[in-house]
Parts: structure tokens; C-alpha cells; sequence
């Protein structure tokens, strides 16, 4: 069983915090605009985007580190095996007659650290089957050309 780049740790705390500022700030907004007018009785402004925050910040320190140990994948030789997942756990294999194509996706946070997520769609489906997250970028790209070629002499 294969892990995840460490670095990918820190890549899912700022994606937490990102997401957790945004929302903390539009109740910071709601708050002053709607909710504290109407109130009989005295609190700070702000208090409760603090605490969201604060529980934001607390949840990207320990979020990452479970998500972290209970995420594995490996290539085989005929079949992509993932396993992942901290309350729900996850387990799946596609085989590589399944794959239609496959992407290498980088967000601003993956580029700073050299990472990459391989993402592979297979038939039958809709979306996206298959992401491998926090892979360093070149160890992506050579697994992505060479599950190419796999499909591609398959299919002949």
C-alpha cells in the first residue's frame, strides 16, 4: 500500500481554513447587518465568527492528520485500489479496462508545494471515479502516462 505525500497535509488545513474565513466572515456580515440590531441584550460583535473560526482552526489541525493516516492506494497489476475514509471507510478497485481517461489536476496550494491529483474517469460514470490526491507532480504525470498505455495496448 502506497501513502499520500506528506505535504498534502498542510494542502487540506488550508483548504479549511480558506473555506472556514469565507464563511466565518459572511456570518461576521449577517450578524452585524441582521442579527445584532435586533438583540435585547449585549454581546461582543463578532463573537460567533470567532468561535467559528476558532473551531475551524482546531478542525484543520486534526482533520488532515486522520484523513492522512486512513488514505492508501496502489497500482496493481491489473487494477487501481484505493482505501480512505475516517468514519466511513471507503474501499475501491477499478480494473484498467474500465478507464476512458485520465488528468492531472493542480490547485494554487498543489502548485506551491509540487503536488498533484490524478484523477481518472472510467465508463459508465458520470464524473470523476477515482482521485488520488498529494502526489508530487512528476510521480503523477508518469503514473498517468502509464496507465495510458496500459488502456491504450488493452483496447488493441
Amino acid at each position: 500500500m502506497n501513502r499520500l505525500d506528506p505535504s498534502v497535509k498542510t494542502i487540506w488545513a488550508l483548504g479549511i481554513l480558506v473555506k472556514m474565513f469565507f464563511f466565518a466572515s459572511i456570518f461576521f456580515l449577517i450578524e452585524l447587518i441582521f442579527i445584532k440590531p435586533n438583540l435585547n441584550y449585549e454581546i461582543p460583535s463578532g463573537m460567533t465568527s470567532l468561535a467559528i473560526f476558532f473551531f475551524s482552526f482546531i478542525l484543520a489541525i486534526i482533520y488532515p492528520l486522520l484523513k492522512y493516516k486512513f488514505w492508501f492506494y496502489e497500482i496493481r497489476q491489473e487494477e487501481i485500489f484505493l482505501r480512505r475514509g475516517i468514519i466511513t471507510r471507503i474501499t475501491t478497485i477499478a480494473p484498467f479496462n474500465r478507464v476512458q481517461h485520465i488528468d492531472v489536476q493542480q490547485n494554487i496550494f498543489e502548485r506551491m508545494m509540487n503536488l498533484a491529483r490524478l484523477v481518472i474517469y472510467t465508463a459508465g460514470t458520470r464524473g470523476a471515479d477515482l482521485v488520488i490526491p498529494g502526489l508530487p507532480l512528476e510521480y503523477a504525470e508518469m503514473l498517468r502516462d502509464q496507465l495510458k498505455n496500459y488502456t491504450t495496448e488493452d483496447a488493441l
